[in-house]
């Protein structure tokens, strides 16, 4: 799969064409710390984030209000004998009481912002097309993807200054594409990018041409 990778991979990728999105830039797009910081400097209104690996920080940082820890990127682990898909977690005191193994490695904690709903933005190109995320039950409104059947979408407007900042954002990516994630309740929070994230049910719910201004862009044909 490393040689695929590398050799099937480095040819294609050499190819002066369209890509939506080259895979460099989604690699580069990846990294969650670096997203806050360029959604930051984009303008947008980002999410008190801790990124440590001792458990005295996260004590400090939970201190001054709810929070949450998510993972920096992977959707599922092995865990138990099994596959578990990770979502979004808000600690309680039981978690503050034992926090053995967060040493180990990097961990993400962000401040819990309530919400009326959440917001799921799809840039293509210059347009964007956005829907309001409505939970239905407890475990939707943590993390709307653990109860896909309890949530409801509405179509609505970003204000113009997140449109700005989520276009500035993907000129300083180099991204034609992105799904972004955001609380939209008084002021639009910005709480991720994934630079290759799924579309299709979004498209259908708020009934957006998602599709077919990707195969119109892609058929510009020109990097």
């Amino acid at each position: 799969m490393s040689e695929s990778k590398l050799g099937v991979g480095g040819v294609l990728t050499d190819l002066p064409v369209l890509w939506i999105n080259h895979q460099a830039r989604n690699t580069d797009a990846a990294y969650k710390p670096v997203q806050l910081a360029v959604a930051a400097r984009c303008g947008l209104t980002v999410a008190d984030t801790l990124v440590t690996n001792t458990s005295a920080a996260v004590h400090r940082f939970a201190a001054e209000g709810a929070t949450v820890t998510k993972a920096f990127g992977a959707t599922a682990i092995i865990e138990d004998g099994g596959r578990k898909t990770t979502l979004t977690h808000l600690l309680d005191a039981s978690d503050l009481t034992d926090l053995r193994g967060v040493e180990v490695s990097a961990h993400q904690f962000q401040r819990w912002i309530p919400k009326a709903c959440e917001a799921r933005l799809i840039v293509v190109g210059d347009r964007i097309f956005t829907a309001a995320i409505h939970a239905g039950s407890a475990a939707g409104y943590l993390d709307w993807r653990s109860d896909y059947g309890a949530l409801r979408y509405e179509r609505i407007d970003p204000p113009c200054d997140v449109v700005a900042g989520v276009l500035e954002y993907c000129i300083a990516f180099g991204l034609r594409y992105g799904a972004f994630d955001f609380r939209p309740d008084g002021w639009w929070v910005f709480l991720e990018c994934n630079a290759t994230g799924q579309y299709g049910w979004i498209e259908d719910a708020i009934n957006a041409p998602i599709t077919d201004t990707l195969a119109d862009l892609l058929a510009q044909g020109a990097a």
